[in-house]
């Protein structure tokens, strides 16, 4: 498992600019949107001040986001049409070795994404307190969750196309 999370690592530090660019500037609009602009006529949410109704959510968001669509897609594409997964199960790897690295993987990049938003919502005026130091941890939880879901959906299609129809 250990291989397979080094070869994702580096393999990783290609393309990691775009990718950490899109995982983390998305949640920031949504919450510069949602904080600056409908934030201006709300001041609370059942009890909460609104920067943390907003701000909890984005980060749940990018976790989401982060995790459920590149392991669902990502594991397809590499299944399916690079056969990557065919080239590492010739090493001495195991099916669930490789699962599990790649849902490792995706959750570890999600608990990371997962902070950006927190970031920018305590920039906003969301008061940090020491359970935010958690956020990275129940991120990767949560991520792993969602690209173990992302994993099993790319396994069972059989096809990118969302109709069978012409």
């Amino acid at each position: 498992m250990a291989g397979v999370l080094v070869r994702e690592v580096v393999n990783f530090s290609s393309y990691w600019r775009s990718t950490t660019f899109s995982a983390t500037v998305e949640p920031t609009i949504y919450l510069l949107a949602f904080g600056l602009g409908f934030g201006s006529l709300v001041s609370t949410v059942a009890g909460y001040d609104y920067v943390e109704f907003v701000g909890t959510g984005t980060v749940a968001t990018a976790v989401l986001f982060s995790s459920a669509f590149p392991s669902m897609f990502g594991t397809f594409i590499k299944y399916k049409f690079q056969r990557t997964y065919d080239a590492i199960l010739a090493a001495p790897v195991d099916t669930e070795e490789l699962v599990t690295a790649e849902a490792l993987w995706i959750a570890v990049r999600a608990g990371t994404y997962g902070c950006v938003p927190l970031l920018v919502a305590i920039a906003f005026g969301l008061d940090p307190s020491w359970g935010m130091l958690l956020v990275p941890f129940i991120g990767a939880i949560g991520g792993f969750g969602w690209a173990s879901f992302g994993i099993y959906v790319a396994g069972a299609l059989d096809s990118i196309r969302t109709s069978t129809t012409s």
